[in-house]
């Protein structure tokens, strides 16, 4: 069965953080992010602090765990070029190298002070009440919360992104991480920024098919069975096992440690 299929309804919420009402992936985003971005059209790798922060009453009288927090937050707004990243606790706790308890005192300030603001919130409202939206409209909608921008595949050498192929091939090398359900807009994204990286380092060998971007896939998704951390045969300090998904493979900064073998180790 196709996994092809797009959101028609926001995913359920949960109570956590005190009583916020969340979801479960939930994205967040600086507040004023476009107002101090100075970068419109790339994602830089470092950030600027000013100084003026050392006077900013709300933020000294934060707990230390949110402002030690909050600069880590602040990098990772920065890889995406609206500042929306994924904030929830899986990931924050994959991310960061923090514990669960640690993400509790120090992320809940930062949100019930306006430093941060519940993005995934918004935007499952917005969705309540939108239009659908036409397959075109989606597809122009796919760089939303990927840096840089994927664009549609103009460049004749790249062949069109075989979306439904590389999941299959996902599912049947990494029978035992999680399913992919549903394949929305970001997800997408994702994936087409990948294979155009791919597709471009290939090309500079020989001209290339879609079947030889699939043969690298397939030879990407054994390298992962091969790790150990990846596939959820590691516990973490806290006795908890990280398991990837696609999505999370499919993310610019964990696919280019992937293939630099850095979750790999000694086997």
């Amino acid at each position: 069965m196709s996994v092809l299929k797009r959101e028609v309804s926001p995913p359920a919420a949960v109570s956590f953080l005190g009583g916020l009402e969340l979801e479960t992936n939930m994205l967040l985003k600086p507040k004023n992010w476009a107002v101090f971005q100075h970068y419109k059209d790339r994602c830089p790798p470092w950030i600027k602090l000013h100084r003026d922060l050392l006077n900013d009453r709300k933020f000294m009288r934060l707990p230390i765990a949110s402002k030690a927090i909050a600069p880590l937050l602040w990098l990772l707004a920065s890889e995406s070029k609206d500042g929306v990243f994924d904030g929830s606790l899986d990931e924050l706790v994959f991310r960061l190298h923090i514990t669960p308890k640690e993400y509790q005192d120090g992320v809940k300030p930062l949100i019930d002070n306006q430093f941060f603001v519940v993005a995934s919130i918004v935007l499952a409202e917005s969705k309540q009440t939108a239009i659908p939206e036409t397959e075109t409209e989606a597809e122009k909608e796919t760089d939303k919360y990927i840096c840089p921008p994927s664009g549609e595949l103009d460049d004749p050498k790249i062949p069109k992104c075989e979306h439904q192929s590389v999941i299959d091939m996902y599912h049947k090398y990494l029978p035992t991480l999680r399913k992919v359900e549903v394949w929305n807009t970001a997800r997408q994204g994702y994936l087409r920024q990948r294979w155009r990286e791919v597709a471009l380092e290939l090309a500079k060998e020989k001209n290339i098919v879609a079947a030889d971007i699939l043969t690298w896939f397939s030879d990407f998704f054994q390298h992962i069975g091969a790790s150990k951390f990846l596939t959820g045969k590691v516990n973490s300090k806290d006795g908890r096992a990280f398991t990837a998904d696609l999505e999370w493979i499919l993310k610019p900064s964990n696919f280019a440690k992937i293939v630099e073998g850095k979750y790999h180790g000694a086997n």
